[in-house]
């Protein structure tokens, strides 16, 4: 498998990270509630919303992810794969789940921006925590990959 099929691969399997990440031991931090950032009912509705959209739409590129990898390992599998077309298909697989999320990532940035500044802090605290769970991830994969 060559490096852009690697990378290819890998960045769909973090789109569908969280949904990975919820069966392992360290998750990645969990957004904060409601109550923690003081919402109004309807925002609090809008929050809950999004959460649960976002958890929907990982788990389902997660099952699609799944139910492309055994056709992917029989195409590289076979003497003549064409790794060049393998990746092509892997990018173009990775680049439609990331237009699937768009409308949930806009979403989210409306429903960021309609917050007040401390609560914009404390979802932005949030994302910290992922990026350095994600910071973490990527250490242990590059570990994994020169062991």
């Amino acid at each position: 498998m060559n490096a852009r099929t690697f990378r290819a691969l890998a960045l769909s399997l973090l789109l569908a990270g969280s949904a990975v990440t919820q069966a392992m031991p360290a998750r990645f931090p969990t957004p904060p509630s409601a109550a923690e950032l003081n919402l109004s009912p309807q925002q609090q509705l809008e929050w809950e919303a999004l959460q649960a959209d976002a958890v929907a739409l990982r788990q389902q590129l997660l099952v699609d992810l799944a139910s492309n990898l055994p056709e992917l390992e029989a195409a590289l599998a076979a003497p003549d794969a064409d790794l060049d077309l393998l990746a092509q298909h892997v990018q173009s697989q990775v680049l439609y789940a990331l237009w699937q999320t768009q409308p949930i990532r806009q979403r989210r940035l409306a429903f960021y921006q309609s917050l007040d500044p401390q609560q914009q802090t404390q979802v932005r605290t949030w994302l910290i925590g992922v990026v350095q769970r994600l910071e973490r991830v990527i250490s242990a994969v590059q570990v994994l990959q020169a062991g």
